[in-house]
């Protein structure tokens, strides 16, 4: 109960309260961009992740202060911390001041090769390697885990650039997130890597689920975006339990997976998928304003 209280505490109620607050001041200083109705919303929503940082940063430090032992699932996600905290900062940089003209990866490389470098690619650089020095953190152990390393950078990076695809639709990112973080944490409950006990596998569930929550009112109510901040902070952190979940061999062609998608994506469009398909359809629109396209 202990572990519980105090995720939803800080990573659930803080949040929700502290975005209440800030949200009033992004809808007039947030840059506006039309959305795919063209309606103009503010991009500033993702700012949550940081937030949650600051929550979740501020209550491991008062439960030490008490002399409270920290709970497990506090410990299992301190490594994130400078992913989660770079891939906000890479995203508001490309969200707020970003040159648009390049798209995807291709785009991207295409541009550092004639010697330009865009504020997506410095996103898609810093990314990686964030995602290198956490799996670096995580499981140096000399040559032999080299694989291991490899594996893991790539499905962090991988995972985070993935959530961003379809940050397209009002809530379409949050509800591929919210599939995600279950699949993560399934994969987390079933680890041969880990074993943390089921109070702080939920609670990791509702950690995760903190900044979703603080921030979905006004992502499905077109108000805000999540925009890159948001979108690729979701994928860095589903990405990171993927990593610490899974064995190298299951790493290994879930990255090729995800590398697969991220390709796709950039050259089929997802929302004319959704148009096709009535089941993908309605899950789409659910909770939107506009139902109907």
């Amino acid at each position: 109960m202990f572990a519980l209280a105090t995720s939803l505490l800080f990573c659930v109620l803080l949040p929700v309260l502290m975005m209440a607050l800030l949200t009033r001041s992004l809808r007039y200083s947030a840059p506006r961009y039309p959305n795919y109705r063209g309606v103009l919303v503010y991009n500033g929503l993702g700012i949550v992740w940081f937030v949650w940082l600051l929550c979740f940063w501020m209550g491991a430090h008062i439960l030490s202060i008490a002399g409270f032992e920290q709970p497990n699932w506090i410990s299992y996600l301190v490594p994130v911390f400078p992913l989660i905290s770079g891939s906000c900062i890479f995203g508001l940089l490309d969200d707020w001041v970003g040159d648009h003209f390049a798209k995807g990866f291709r785009g991207h490389l295409r541009f550092l090769y004639r010697g330009i470098l865009t504020t997506g690619g410095i996103k898609m650089i810093g990314i990686g390697l964030l995602s290198l020095f956490t799996a670096l953190s995580l499981y140096w152990d000399g040559a032999q885990s080299l694989l291991h390393i490899i594996a893991a950078t790539c499905v962090m990076a991988l995972t985070a650039n993935f959530l961003n695809l379809f940050d397209l639709r009002p809530g379409r990112a949050g509800k591929v997130y919210l599939l995600g973080l279950l699949l993560a944490l399934v994969s987390l409950a079933l680890s041969p890597l880990l074993s943390l006990a089921w109070p702080d596998i939920c609670a990791l569930m509702l950690a995760g689920l903190g900044p979703l929550l603080a921030v979905w009112r006004f992502d499905l109510g077109e108000e805000g975006m999540l925009g890159d901040a948001g979108a690729n902070s979701m994928g860095a952190f589903l990405g990171f339990i993927f990593a610490t979940a899974l064995p190298v061999w299951l790493l290994l062609p879930l990255a090729v997976v995800l590398l697969a998608f991220n390709i796709a994506l950039e050259r089929v469009s997802f929302s004319d998928l959704v148009q096709d398909n009535k089941v993908l359809r309605y899950l789409d629109s659910l909770g939107r304003k506009d139902v109907v396209e």
